[in-house]
């Protein structure tokens, strides 16, 4: 009797525990999910107002509506161009880090339940089954080393592209690192999930506060871009022209 209330007092704690974990990683994806599309957003808009600079860039005619799809990708290529995007190693890699967890995911998921992807499957040596932590600590070790040993910061921007991926692959395996055990599909591997959404909410926090100071700080490209569409613009109008002619 008192075995049979000691189970069902373990049980119950054990559905508690399981309702915590998932309110929890719902929460923390609601916040990461939430956090990555408002830093893309407010990029994609700063990147696009740019490229339409100056005001010679708007669609107008209708041969321009016609090409409106070729329009668009030329306007955000030109206006990553001169944008500070391109120098936020933090973005850059928030972007390596959030594409290479999903993909992640969905690759383990599909070994899982198909047994791979063609040639995509479990890599074993021997009968050893390499997890996918290993390259992933070796990618971020590599890019980190070569960040540090290089002069510079040039090379900041493309390395937080491998460097985001590798930490990635590290973090989506976090429970397996603690428990020593093989717990990734297991109530205790949510844990993973868990860590990396707050890693993409904290990443996604610091790239836009980023960008915020170095709005303040110094004379920089895209400042210089700004200023030189305004100065035609302002030119164009002051002798009666209309705006952007001749661009």
């Amino acid at each position: 009797m008192a075995s049979a209330r000691k189970a069902r007092r373990l049980a119950a704690a054990e559905a508690a525990r399981s309702s915590s974990t998932s309110n929890r990683t719902h929460l923390l994806g609601v916040l990461a999910g939430g956090a990555v599309i408002t830093v893309f957003g407010a990029e994609v808009a700063r990147v696009w107002k740019l490229g339409t600079l100056p005001r010679s860039r708007q669609i107008t005619s209708e041969d321009d509506r016609r090409a409106k799809p070729i329009e668009a990708v030329m306007t955000l290529k030109e206006g990553y161009g001169v944008s500070r995007t391109r120098e936020n190693s933090l973005f850059n890699m928030l972007a390596s880090f959030t594409v290479a967890f999903g993909i992640t995911r969905a690759i383990t998921w599909t070994i899982r339940e198909h047994g791979g992807i063609g040639p995509i499957k479990d890599v074993k040596v021997g009968d050893r089954h390499i997890h996918h932590f290993l390259p992933g600590g070796i990618l971020a070790l590599a890019a980190g080393g070569v960040a540090i040993g290089t002069k510079g910061e040039k090379l900041d921007k493309y390395l937080a592209f491998p460097f985001g991926v590798g930490v990635a692959l590290v973090l989506d395996e976090t429970a397996l690192l603690l428990e020593l055990d093989d717990v990734y599909w297991t109530e205790e591997g949510v844990l993973s999930v868990q860590i990396a959404f707050a890693a993409i909410a904290m990443l996604s926090a610091m790239a836009y506060l980023i960008r915020m100071l170095r709005q303040g700080g110094a004379q920089d490209s895209e400042t210089d871009w700004e200023l030189a569409a305004k100065a035609w613009d302002d030119l164009q109008m002051s002798s009666g022209g209309v705006p952007g002619i001749g661009l």
